[in-house]
Parts: structure tokens; sequence; C-alpha cells
């Protein structure tokens, strides 16, 4: 099917990258759990360290370059792998540079595991050669093929890990070799499959940004490049602060809480993503851009109660069976089942902005969406410096919450045209923030009897509500 046959539908590509996500994180969440049982905590902690710590310092790497081939590639499709072409060869100088500054200190720091240092190295890299093409398939109306290159990534590296399991092996070296290879074959699988997306058409000229040379391509990308250098740290900071006061075993405990929030934070981060190229066609249409951010925002509401209710309950559920004792029994110092509780205000808040953030990202004053990433970063600092020498894993949980309720009002006050939010569903989604988590730590029976009215609400009044809230 061509382009010109295959309109932008931001439900539907929603659907498929919202599918694959879940599909994707809970392949990851399987292998996380084979990775605890194989290594001991601090060896885990270790490596959870080091790719995070690769993953913020190669964040200038992606230089916003796919978040513009989001928003404006839908009106240059059969251009795609040229945009694509000439992001990669700027990202290659881009990691060139900070490969010499980041390794280094790397091993320095870590010289005893220098193998591990590279292939986190490397991962990092593949992981951010993959935004651009799969940008492009989200661009060019086939979200599907996107979903799909993520989730042979996932298979590769689950299926590697059960094997090493299997076979005894309880060192992290043939498992980081694993996560290479995964890698690899994601972005290997993104790049075949926009290939075959523009295979049949007549190739046309780039947008004006991505032919006038290297600068106006920076000027065009540098609020979503300075965005992208700074989103990711927020659930970061909080690791690096905690493993220079708790050490690798807090780490370990922190990330596995993390890991069943980072699984429900693929909905939000799905849901924007859909809405970007639809938003940005409506970026000269202040009215259009208004109605599509209020309807969005309409839908999303029943979706926050009912969430947060399904996510405290699986992890409690999901958490004792599926990772070793000592993360649900207290012997680490907490237990991760209640951290997650404590951070899954951080994910309603996520949810609820999403829509007002893609218009942020989306609107004619893109270095909107930088001040938000930067104000993030402000919070999570200020916040994190004052609850974690005092609470320690708890303290990082609770700044997880903090930042992104923080945030999500952030998003409200910076998005085009606030005075056209469906302010039902905001309301109904903060009450819902507020609600359910604390009444699911005094008695999950109490969280059900509140989460059920609220789902009904939201359905009953954000949609009825929306049109006439945007007006």
């Amino acid at each position: 099917m061509s382009a010109a046959e295959r309109p932008l539908s931001p439900p539907r590509d929603a659907a498929w990258l919202g599918s694959a996500e879940v599909t994707a994180v809970l392949l990851g969440l399987l292998g996380q759990v084979v990775l605890t049982r194989a290594l001991i905590a601090s060896a885990y902690g270790r490596w959870v360290l080091l790719l995070d710590l690769f993953l913020a310092a190669y964040l200038v790497v992606d230089a916003g370059l796919p978040t513009v081939i989001a928003r404006d590639g839908p009106r240059f499709r059969a251009a795609l792998p040229r945009m694509v072409g000439r992001a990669w060869r700027v990202q290659v100088v881009l990691a060139l540079v900070a490969s010499l500054v980041a390794v280094p200190l790397a091993l320095r720091a870590h010289g005893d595991v220098a193998v591990l240092v590279v292939l986190a190295s490397t991962v990092a890299l593949l992981h951010i050669a993959t935004y651009a093409p799969r940008s492009a398939l989200r661009a060019h109306g086939e979200a599907r093929f996107e979903a799909w290159s993520k989730v042979v990534e996932r298979l590769v590296m689950t299926g590697g890990y059960t094997l090493l399991f299997a076979l005894g092996q309880r060192e992290v070296l043939p498992y980081a070799l694993v996560l290479t290879a995964g890698a690899g074959l994601g972005l290997l699988t993104s790049v075949v499959l926009l290939r075959r997306c523009v295979a049949h058409e007549v190739e046309a000229h780039l947008p004006e940004a991505w032919s006038s040379g290297v600068r106006p391509l920076f000027l065009t990308a540098a609020p979503f490049a300075v965005t992208a250098a700074f989103a990711p740290l927020t659930m970061r900071l909080e690791k690096f602060i905690l493993a220079s006061l708790e050490g690798h075993e807090a780490v370990a405990l922190l990330h596995v809480a993390q890991l069943a929030l980072l699984a429900g934070l693929v909905v939000p981060a799905s849901v924007r993503a859909a809405l970007l190229p639809a938003f940005g066609e409506r970026r000269d249409d202040p009215a259009g851009l208004r109605n599509e951010v209020a309807r969005a925002e309409g839908w999303m509401a029943p979706l926050i109660p009912f969430g947060l209710l399904a996510g405290a309950a699986t992890v409690d559920v999901l958490v004792p069976l599926a990772f070793p004792s000592a993360y649900s029994d207290g012997s680490l110092g907490e237990d991760a089942r209640r951290l997650f509780v404590l951070m899954l205000p951080g994910w309603g808040a996520a949810m609820l902005a999403a829509p007002a953030l893609g218009a942020v990202q989306a609107g004619p004053k893109p270095w909107r969406y930088a001040a938000h990433a930067a104000f993030g970063i402000v919070v999570t600092l200020a916040v994190g410096l004052v609850l974690i020498p005092r609470l320690g894993v708890s303290g990082a949980a609770l700044t997880t919450s903090l930042t992104a309720v923080a945030m999500a009002l952030g998003a409200l006050i910076l998005r085009p045209d606030p005075h056209g939010t469906c302010w039902t569903a905001w309301v109904l989604g903060l009450l819902s923030i507020l609600v359910v988590p604390t009444a699911w730590m005094s008695s999950s029976r109490s969280a059900v009897g509140l989460t059920l009215p609220l789902v009904l609400a939201a359905l009953l009044l954000a949609r009825s509500n929306g049109a006439s809230d945007a007006r």
C-alpha cells in the first residue's frame, strides 16, 4: 500500500505501538527475571548502571533528528530514507566525539570489567541508531512495522537469556553479548522494513531544513535535541544518586521496581508517538490542533484509574513469583512491590499529560518542549537530593512520582492554547492519581471500590464534555 493510500491514524498507530510496546516490555521483563535469577544482585546492579550511564552519556547523539523525522516526515514520505541517512551521518560524528569522552571515563571507574564497558557502549549506540528508521516508519503510516522491529529485538534478547540460563551460565558477559546481538538485529529489521515501505515510490525532494546544510538542520532539531538529552535522565538521576549513597544492591532493587513502571510507561509514550504526526499536520491550524488534543485527553481519562489498579494488582502478584525472594521480602532493605506503588502516580501523570505534551512537541514553539524536559531535570535533582539521602530507595521512588506529576502540570501550562484543555479529563485523572495508589497501600478491596466509579465517571463525562471543554 502506498503512502497516499495509507493515511495517518493516531488511534490505529497508538494501538499498534502500544500492543508492540507491551509485548516487547513483557519479553523484556522476562529477560530481567532471568538476569536477576542468573546474577547476584551486585553484578546485576552494576550491569544496569553501566547501561544507564552510557544511555545517558550518548543522549546527545540523538540530536533531536528522529523527532523531526516523525513530525515532518508525513509530508515527505518518499524522502524518508534520505532523511534517515542524513540523520545517521550527523549522529556518527556526534557518536565518535561522545565515545572519546564517555568510554575512557567509564573505564576509569570500571576498569576491571572493560569488556562490559565496551558492550554497554555498543548497546547504547545501537539503540539510538534505531530511533531514526523507526520514526520514519511511523511517519510513513506504518507504525505496525516499527512495532514488529521492537518485538524482534526483544525476542532475540529474551530467547538468548533463557537459553544461557538453561545452560547454567552465571556470568554477565554472555548475557551482555546477547543483548548486543538483539540491539543489532532490531536496527537491521527497522532498516529493511523502511526500504520495503518506499520501494515503489518516486523519490521526492527533501524538506528545506534537510537539504540546506547542517546548520539549518541543527537549528530545526535543537529543541528536540535538548529534550532528547534531558528527558530520559529523569528516571536515571535517581539511580545515580542512589548508587553514590547506597551501592549497587540498592540500584538493583530500584531497577526491579522501575521495570514494572517502565512496562506501563510504554502506553503514554506510544500514545504520544502516534499523536505526533497527526498533531504535526495540524501545526498551522490552531483550532484543529486544539480539538485533536482535547479529544485525545477525553479518551485517556478512563484508562488512568483502570491502569493504576491493574498495575498495582499485577505487580503485587508477579514480583514474588518472577523475581528472587530478596526483592520482595525486605532483605535488600525494601520491598519492590511497595516501591512500585510509590512510583505508580508517575504513570498516571504521564498518561494524563501525553496529549498535552504531544501538542507541545508538535506546536509552533518547540523550545517549550525543551524547557519542559529541563524542568524535569531540575525537579528530579531538587527533590531527589532532599528525599534520597533521608529515605534511601523509598526516597528515589517518591522522587519519580513527584517529578512526573510536576511535569504533567508543566505540560498543561506549556501546551498551545491551554484554554482548550478537556478539564473534565484532567480533574478525573488527577483524582485517580491521588486516590487509587493511596487506597491500595491500605486495602486492595477499597482500591477496587474507588476505582470503578472513577472509570465510570470518566467514560460518561470525559467523552461527552471533551468537545465542549475545548470550545
